[in-house]
């Protein structure tokens, strides 16, 4: 789906962050430093360890990561410590599922206090819907695929109560019912396939209120990846704006000219900061490397500015 750049990092000079960074470190070469801000781990459907997605980050030149799982934290205190290890900031982050306009959407937290009370109660929450989708999605697909103990099976895979979707594919891949994991999304699990479940999320104002609790920023992730034509995206986040939202993701790996000319057009439209993330889940997705970002847009202001105002 997407291109990889070269291997360029972009450097932006920014305000202090040790302040909500897990793992203080030096701010000093401020001209020098590379930023990925959405990435994922086992903790929700990455393919690696807290741990060695950090490992991998710092390989890769990057010297601020946040670590950004689908609606847990639970990744966050491996990650600290193996940040502290090797040398790298890392910045408390989640990735919430959002229901708008009869939709899914993906809204970052970052820079979390993750002990906020109120951002604690959503995350588990979240986590129920989670658990409630997947048994769902096993019991249709017992059904459907004519196996036996879906959900069960998944979760062992999985090493979790609550597996995405990405789980169930392979878990028809091992079982033999589908070639690979875009044959089990297009034969199942999609929307309008036989074991698609939609899920009942918070709603994007909700999201946006538990981040700002946490004392984080709210950032739209991938815009370009929602199928939204120019009047639907402007909509969107124009209903974001008014809820408070704080960003934009614009440096992503892969984006043609028109969308990147698209998504200038609504940072400065709707007075938006802006972000930048590879979306890393896996090695083998090479064309998402850590680190390996375009530089934000000229005239912008990046987020991680207002991480600790």
């Amino acid at each position: 789906m997407m291109v990889t750049t070269s291997a360029q990092q972009f450097t932006l000079q920014y305000g202090s962050l040790s302040t909500l960074f897990t793992v203080p470190g030096s701010m000093e070469n401020q001209h020098s430093q590379c930023f990925d801000l959405h990435s994922h781990s086992l903790a929700s459907d990455g393919a690696l360890s807290p741990a060695d997605l950090v490992a991998r980050a710092a390989d890769y030149g990057v010297t601020t990561l946040a670590l950004t799982d689908h609606d847990t934290l639970a990744g966050l205190p491996e990650a600290r410590e193996a940040a502290a290890e090797r040398g790298i900031e890392l910045v408390n982050g989640i990735e919430f599922s959002v229901r708008h306009d009869n939709r899914e959407f993906h809204i970052l937290g970052l820079g979390l206090n993750i002990e906020s009370a109120q951002l604690c109660e959503r995350v588990e929450n979240q986590q129920q819907a989670r658990v409630k989708r997947a048994q769902e999605i096993g019991r249709r697909l017992d059904k459907a695929a004519g196996l036996a103990n879906s959900y069960e099976r998944t979760c062992e895979l999985a090493g979790s109560p609550a597996p995405g979707r990405p789980w169930f594919a392979r878990h028809l891949e091992q079982s033999g019912r589908v070639r690979n994991a875009r044959h089990a999304f297009n034969r199942f699990l999609k929307q309008g396939q036989s074991a698609f479940v939609a899920t009942p999320w918070c709603s994007m104002d909700e999201a946006i209120s538990d981040i700002h609790a946490a004392g984080g920023q709210a950032v739209v992730a991938h815009p370009h990846g929602y199928g939204l034509t120019r009047k639907k995206l402007r909509q969107l986040l124009s209903a974001f704006k008014t809820f408070g939202g704080d960003g934009l993701e614009v440096a992503m790996p892969g984006l043609t000219r028109q969308q990147q000319e698209l998504l200038n057009e609504c940072w400065q439209h709707f007075d938006l900061k802006v972000s930048a993330g590879s979306d890393f889940h896996s090695p083998e997705q090479k064309w998402l490397a850590l680190g390996r970002l375009p530089p934000l847009p000229t005239g912008s202001t990046p987020v991680w500015n207002s991480f600790n105002k």
